[in-house]
């Protein structure tokens, strides 16, 4: 019992870890890839939405940490993401397959994405310190090259698993 809580605590530290220093480094937008909401969508999908839960609250405590912005943004965006996700998970999305893990990437990036901007827009206009909300070319371009590499990482993390096990099917419909 106490291994697999040690152990999914060195994971959870070790993502936040590898998305905090080594994807943000990267370079050409390469950086804008977000693996931690990618890990929690496969979790969700192949685990329980307990477990999606304790991994987000963990991973929302240690952005939260390592973050500038006020505390309880992350937690609180990543917590409404996973329960969209899992709501759409259980109501549209009700096979594994790569389409429904792809739909389900794009959706919880796209809902993550606008609750953190909206939140960090009011507390911008909360506190008017930082920076105001800027919709310009280079945010949807932004947005648009976060939604891309999260869809390709879940390509290639659904092949993985697939090939690795049988718990996932990587066609939409199933021939008889």
């Amino acid at each position: 019992m106490y291994s697999k809580i040690f152990l999914n605590i060195i994971l959870i530290l070790s993502l936040v870890i590898i998305q905090l220093s080594f994807i943000a480094g990267l370079p050409a937008g390469l950086n804008y890839l977000n693996l931690i909401l990618v890990i929690l969508i496969f979790i969700l999908g192949l685990v329980n939405l307990n477990f999606a839960a304790w991994w987000t609250v963990g991973i929302g405590l240690l952005l939260d940490i390592f973050s500038f912005a006020p505390f309880g943004i992350y937690l609180f965006c990543l917590c409404l993401t996973i329960i969209i996700a899992d709501f759409a998970l259980t109501v549209f999305f009700t096979n594994r397959s790569l389409y429904s893990f792809l739909a389900l990437v794009g959706l919880t990036t796209a809902v993550y994405e606008i609750l953190l901007t909206a939140i960090g827009y009011l507390v911008w206009l909360i506190s008017r310190e930082g920076a105001g909300l800027i919709l310009n070319q280079s945010f949807w371009l932004s947005k648009l090259s976060q939604m891309t590499l999260n869809l390709i990482a879940a390509l290639i993390i659904f092949y993985f698993i697939s090939f690795v096990s049988k718990r996932l099917r990587p066609v939409f419909l199933a021939r008889h």
